[in-house]
């Protein structure tokens, strides 16, 4: 059985156990920092003064305030489902929301209360051998994968001799 309102986040496929569990806030799943935006964000600036936190990843960054539902990306400002909050002296925050923000994909699977972030992107499916590129037109360089040889190089001019000798010793081939 399920405990009320816990959720298991998945980070790239590895379950992640934090010593704080992430929650159901309504509808909205809630997170503190660690262990979870910690594998998300590359670096998390928190100013304690004004509640403000910033996560960076990948280039993007993305600004969320205590308290605020609203959020600074690059994009703008954008509302957030929940304004993050603080419970026994730990911030938490609406995880999916900010895990979109920082370019990462969210799936929530509602029956096992799951949450399932990708922070990269999925590989292709397959490389097909027999894949063909096509070039558009224009004074580029293409690449051709079997060019036609170059010429021999024609050697001209009169051959020179040597002016040192070869030191042949004894026992070396």
């Amino acid at each position: 059985m399920i405990a009320a309102g816990v959720v298991t986040i998945l980070i790239d496929g590895t379950l992640v156990d934090g010593s704080s569990a992430a929650r159901l806030c309504g509808n909205v799943v809630v997170a503190p920092l660690a262990p979870y935006l910690d594998r998300i964000a590359e670096r998390i600036d928190v100013d304690r003064g004004d509640g403000r936190i910033v996560f960076e990843r990948a280039g993007r960054s993305v600004a969320i305030t205590i308290g605020s539902a609203v959020v600074r990306t690059g994009a703008g400002l954008q509302t957030l489902p929940i304004a993050p909050y603080v419970r026994a002296g730990e911030a938490l925050i609406p995880l999916a929301a900010v895990a979109r923000a920082l370019g990462a994909s969210v799936d929530y699977d509602a029956a096992s209360r799951t949450l399932d972030i990708a922070t990269s992107p999925e590989p292709l499916a397959s490389a097909t051998p027999d894949a063909s590129y096509t070039p558009l037109p224009g004074p580029w360089t293409t690449f051709t994968p079997n060019p036609t040889p170059a010429p021999p190089v024609e050697v001209t001019g009169v051959p020179r001799p040597r002016r040192t000798p070869i030191l042949v010793t004894a026992g070396t081939p």
